[in-house]
């Protein structure tokens, strides 16, 4: 059975969802900024601000150069994700597969689905129909064969509220005349620029060298491109995890790469974490720390834990080596999240292994600071190395 993937954007989202607040941004150059900083980035952009030169990414000082009239917003994330849920309840209605990207990007696998919803194409049509009714947003539709061409589809539409369908079989023939900068595995600027350098800017120049050529050059990221290229893409469409987790993130009033201030907001996030799992009664077999950086580029990495413990100095000292592996970037860090995944309930029976003392030590140390914190509040006590960050 043939796949099919339908992308639903949803043109500078933050925005959209502000101007429903507020009637009075319509058709005014509009962008989502934190203004902590004359060098914070531009998070959303208008069509409007873009026509004017105003792009996502860019310091706000230049788009203000460049726009006089701009409309600065806070970034509202609780209005935002509000929004989110509403969009992702009508699209449950068509398919139980429904994956929420990035920026108001959402994924809907309708394979099998044709004899319950009708045509693919009308099926588009009522999703979007629906959403202006419940939610008043127009998105772009993009159908395809899997995530990458339906993405790429919905993106390339000029007109706003259009369709485009990318018949099965023609991936590769569709993306062919489009520029290289298209496909998502070209994020980084070093990866533009050693396209550049070999001066390959279509798909169809890209789709033309060998893999063992591309890995030469870009190493694993190779083949990933020449299969883009070729509009071959496996993922699935993934809905949101129902498996329980605990997640601590903050976002830097001003972005750093100051380790021991890094460092001291990622103890404070543990701090908060072990204390959550130790109420809960829980312990993690996984952590997943995650960083963005001010010219928003995003890094990943993941750690199993062996020895599990909802103890803060304990957790801190497998967390910490992560960190100094994920940040080996030179840009500053505006936003850190730290997610514990694999929770199981704390065993009832006692432990096997007599535990040394260092760790009961640490154990009565912890238990100790909850009860002075239940009793005088949060900010009652604190750890020396969290001492030179407000959180």
């Amino acid at each position: 059975m043939h796949r099919h993937i339908l992308h639903l954007r949803f043109d500078a989202f933050p925005v959209a969802v502000e101007r429903l607040r507020n009637h009075a941004l319509e058709s005014k150059p509009v962008a989502i900024c934190s203004r902590h900083s004359p060098r914070a980035l531009i998070c959303s952009a208008s069509p409007e601000a873009r026509k004017e030169g105003v792009f996502e990414g860019q310091p706000l000082t230049w788009a203000l150069k460049r726009c006089r009239r701009l409309h600065i917003l806070p970034p509202d994330e609780q209005l935002y994700q509000r929004a989110v849920c509403a969009v992702n309840k009508v699209l449950n209605r068509y398919s139980p597969l429904v994956e929420t990207g990035h920026g108001g990007r959402f994924f809907v696998d309708m394979s099998g689905t044709t004899r319950l919803a009708g045509n693919l194409q009308d099926s588009a049509w009522h999703m979007r129909r629906a959403l202006q009714k419940s939610v008043w947003l127009s998105p772009t539709l993009g159908i395809g064969s899997n995530k990458l061409v339906s993405h790429v589809a919905a993106r390339v539409i000029t007109s706003h509220g259009d369709l485009c369908t990318v018949p099965w079989g023609s991936e590769a023939s569709f993306l062919a005349p489009l520029k290289v900068r298209v496909l998502p595995g070209v994020r980084l600027k070093t990866e533009k620029q050693l396209l550049a350098e070999f001066n390959i800017r279509w798909n169809h120049q890209l789709a033309s060298i060998s893999m063992p050529q591309l890995a030469a050059v870009f190493g694993r990221l190779g083949p990933l491109l020449h299969r883009q290229a070729l509009g071959i893409d496996p993922t699935p469409v993934l809905p949101p995890s129902t498996k329980p987790f605990i997640l601590e993130e903050i976002t830097l009033e001003n972005d750093s790469n100051d380790d021991p201030v890094l460092l001291g907001y990622l103890y404070r996030m543990t701090e908060r974490a072990c204390a959550r799992m130790r109420k809960q009664d829980v312990l993690p077999h996984t952590v997943w720390l995650h960083l963005r950086y001010s010219d928003g580029v995003d890094m990943t990495r993941r750690l199993k834990l062996k020895a599990t413990a909802a103890i803060d100095p304990l957790l801190f000292r497998r967390v910490k080596p992560l960190y100094l592996k994920t940040s080996y970037r030179r840009q500053r860090i505006r936003y850190m999240s730290l997610t514990f995944t694999d929770l199981e309930y704390s065993p009832g029976q006692l432990c096997l292994f007599e535990r040394s003392e260092a760790h009961r030590k640490e154990e009565r140390l912890v238990n100790a600071l909850d009860r002075m914190r239940i009793k005088y509040g949060e900010n009652a006590v604190q750890w020396g190395r969290t001492s030179i960050i407000h959180c």
